[in-house]
């Protein structure tokens, strides 16, 4: 879609929950890359998939697709939709312990019929993200860390007369410091349960 002389791949005017986006694998440890496999002797699974939604690129298919009720992302490289065996590719870079606990996932899906829930945002830091945001909206507005700390965690929780020995000070300095990163481009950490080593 051309917007203003710009090319871009997903319409800017619609929602984010609406808007299909496929992450690759070199930034989504979550995202299975898939191959076909035919090895004589071996047992396997097989799988079969509808996809919800797919995106042809040059890396082979981008697919997303449920299986056992839990949402996947994967990337066909032979460019189609798999039906029967596949092989899981995982390359061996910072992010493998991610991408094994995807591995484990699908798996689960796959072959126990069960789902595994992605953990790599716990409720802690979901609830965390939410905080974070709302520092940094405070903070562009013009707001001092206080201001936040009342507005965020509660005026009751705030005593002016201790303010600068308190914890929750820190807390707040923190919070606005890691949003301040995310906006830019730190978001990105969010798809890793594991720190990259």
């Amino acid at each position: 879609m051309r917007t203003g002389g710009c090319a871009f791949p997903i319409p800017p005017n619609l929602p984010a929950t609406s808007a299909d986006i496929f992450w690759k694998p070199a930034v989504d440890p979550g995202a299975v890359i898939l191959a076909p496999m035919v090895l004589p002797g071996l047992i396997t699974a097989t799988i079969a998939v509808d996809p919800i939604s797919v995106r042809p690129t040059e890396e082979g298919l981008y697919l997303r697709f449920v299986l056992a009720g839990e949402r996947f992302v994967a990337l066909a490289l032979d460019g189609k939709t798999p039906r029967g065996t596949v092989a899981i590719l995982t390359p061996v870079d910072p992010l493998l312990h991610d991408r094994v606990d995807a591995l484990f996932r699908f798996r689960d899906a796959l072959v126990h019929h069960r789902p595994t829930p992605d953990v790599r945002l716990t409720a802690q830091r979901r609830h965390h993200l939410i905080e974070m945001l709302q520092a940094i909206d405070g903070r562009r507005a013009g707001a001092t860390y206080q201001d936040i700390a009342e507005t965020v965690f509660g005026a009751e929780r705030v005593s002016s007369i201790s303010w600068k020995s308190m914890p929750l000070r820190d807390v707040v300095i923190r919070r606005v410091r890691a949003g301040f990163s995310l906006v830019a481009g730190g978001y990105r950490t969010l798809f890793y349960k594991h720190r990259a080593q």
